[in-house]
Order: structure tokens, then C-alpha cells, then sequence
């Protein structure tokens, strides 16, 4: 049965009408100076995203969803949650931009040598599917052609499309997920998939969708600590098994991610994971309250060095913590 549409009647606020709609919810607001900072610097919306998990009916979307705020709850959590949401983009991006680069890599090198006479394999009817080659020049060559280094080779040398160590530097990781998936022969996609240590393809072409759907939250400022994925990741090398219900979560792609980065450095992964313990155990300083939130939401535990030796953990930090405090709304 369709669904019942009803008229659009909410209108633009003031931060001061905004400030009394949240304290009339139940948020916990002792600063109005620095409440207004903070809307005008984030925004009252997108603010919204990171109150939604405060909600006593979080996190009900539906007809049971009520805006009342749990009791307690402050705009210092809020906010913090926020900033932490930030760096945990930050630190994600550089690391998903390592795969991304990787996977672009692996395919260049292992397809246009396997098919090293064709160095426009990428549209070859042999080699990848009809209507991979029809999309193409709309869905992806209209913009890599406007490239620079594209440009000066079109006008030096004849043909479509420049060779596929060319085109491929600048299709994006969509592109590169439909390239995958377009591929005639599964020969050519368990090429890549082994690559990465993963002999199955359709769960590898589910890593492949992680790592874009993440990789693209972070780069468009979206929400990312709760996110859900729009499909399940496939039982495994990265993921062995799944506890109930973290097939699309957040917390599932962290470990393909985790998986990925370690099929390319072992050294690179440890980094990231530093840095992600160091955002983490910075939130629980400013926002101790947050860290059940923050485990059930992401998988992300610190490790027991760091939570049982408090000592260990200022040392961690000592570099960093200040700098970050200074930095903070509260």
C-alpha cells in the first residue's frame, strides 16, 4: 500500500528559537554563547545526526521515533561526538585513499599484462561486457578526458580512449567497482581478488562496495560512526563470521577495511589504528559517558594497555591532547 504523503510545514529558525526547541527536548545547554558557536559553525541539521543517538527512541526512525533527549544528556556530548565523528573521517580518508590507490594499481598492472596487445582492454567486447563499453564515455570518460594528462595525450596520439594506465588513474573507485563487476570472465576477476588474498569473488566485490560507500561518506562530510551500509559484506577472509546484525554496519566495514589496508602494508594498518585509538581515547577524556556508545556503534575497544594504565595512556596522548582541548567548542 502507497504510502500516505503529508504536507511540508516546518520553517527556518533562529539560533535562539533553535537553542529552546533543544532544551525544550531535553538537552542540557549551561552555555548559550557557546551553544550559538556551535550551531552557526555546524549547523542546526547536521547537528541533529549526532543528537539522533541521544534520543530515548534511538533509533527508531519511524512513527515511534519521539525527540526527546535521554536525561542527562549535554551539548558537550553532542558536540564531542561530532568532532570525533570528524577525525575519524580524517583518519579513515587517508587510509581508504591507499586501498583505493592499490586496487587501481593491481588492476593496470595485472589486466593490461595479461592482455598486454590491448592496451584499451577496459573496452575490448572479449574482455569486459557490452553495456560496460556502451556506459563508458558517458559515465566515466567525459570527465577522466578532461584531464589534463588526457588531454595532452589526445592531442599527440590517435584513438577513443587513452591505454588503460592512463584512463584507469582517474576512475574513481564506482568505476572501478563496475569495471570489476563487468568483467566477462571470472579468470580475470579472481585475478584481482587474489590479489588481495580473497579467492572469492562475489565477497570480494562486496569489499570492493565497503570500501567506496565509507570511502565516499568520508569525503562528503556524512555521517560515519553509525552508518549503514546499503548491502551485507560476505562471509570471508576479512570477516570470518559476523555477531547478529553487523553484516551493514559500521563496525563490519572497519574490518574489511582493517583487512584491505593490511593486503597493502601491514605497517600502514597499525598506523591507522594508533591514530583511531588516539581520537578515541581523547573522546573518552572530554566525554567519558560516550564510550558505550562508541563500542556498540564501531567495534571500536581501546586496548586493555591503554584502559588499564592511565599513565600509559596520558603518555600516548601527551603530544596531541592539548592541542586538541584548545581546539574543542567546550
Amino acid at each position: 500500500m502507497a504510502r500516505i504523503k503529508i504536507a511540508y510545514n516546518k520553517h527556518a529558525t533562529n539560533y535562539d528559537e533553535q537553542i529552546r526547541l533543544l532544551r525544550g527536548r531535553g538537552l542540557v545547554i549551561t552555555d548559550e554563547n557557546k551553544a550559538r558557536e556551535c550551531l552557526s559553525d555546524i549547523g542546526y541539521y547536521r547537528l541533529g545526526f549526532y543528537i539522533f543517538p541521544f534520543e530515548v527512541t534511538y533509533p527508531a526512525l519511524d512513527n515511534r521515533r519521539r525527540h526527546t533527549i535521554q536525561q542527562g544528556t549535554t551539548m558537550e556530548n553532542v558536540v564531542s561526538l561530532y568532532y570525533y565523528d570528524l577525525d575519524l573521517r580524517n583518519i579513515l580518508n587517508r587510509y581508504l585513499s591507499r586501498i583505493e590507490v592499490a586496487l587501481r594499481t593491481t588492476f593496470v598492472y595485472e589486466l593490461s599484462n595479461k592482455y598486454v596487445a590491448d592496451p584499451y582492454w577496459f573496452v575490448n567486447p572479449a574482455v569486459v561486457s557490452a553495456q560496460f563499453i556502451a556506459d563508458f564515455p558517458g559515465a566515466a570518460y567525459c570527465s577522466i578526458k578532461k584531464k589534463p594528462t588526457i588531454k595532452r595525450h589526445h592531442l599527440k596520439y590517435l584513438g577513443q580512449y587513452a591505454p588503460a594506465w592512463k584512463t584507469m588513474e582517474y576512475m574513481t573507485l564506482g568505476n572501478l567497482e563496475v569495471l570489476y563487476d563487468s568483467l566477462l570472465l571470472d579468470v580475470d576477476k579472481r585475478i584481482i581478488s587474489t590479489h588481495f588474498g580473497e579467492p572469492a569473488i562475489a565477497t570480494f566485490k562486496s569489499y570492493m562496495t565497503t570500501i567506496r560507500e565509507v570511502r565516499n561518506a568520508c569525503a562528503h562530510g556524512n555521517v560515519t560512526f553509525g552508518m549503514t551500509l546499503t548491502s551485507g559484506i560476505r562471509v570471508g577472509v576479512a570477516c570470518p563470521s559476523f555477531p547478529a546484525h553487523t553484516q551493514q554496519t559500521f563496525h563490519g566495514a572497519l574490518r574489511v577495511i582493517d583487512y584491505m589496508l593490511r593486503q597493502v602494508s601491514v605497517n600502514r594498518a597499525n598506523d591507522m589504528w594508533d591514530e583511531i585509538y588516539k581520537a578515541t581515547a581523547m573522546l573518552y577524556m572530554k566525554s567519558p559517558g560516550l564510550q558505550t556508545l562508541i563500542e556498540t556503534q564501531t567495534g571500536i575497544v581501546l586496548p586493555q594497555n591503554m584502559v588499564k594504565k592511565p599513565s600509559l595512556l596520558q603518555k600516548i596522548l601527551n603530544r596531541t591532547v592539548k592541542k586538541w582541548l584548545q581546539t574543542c567548542m567546550f
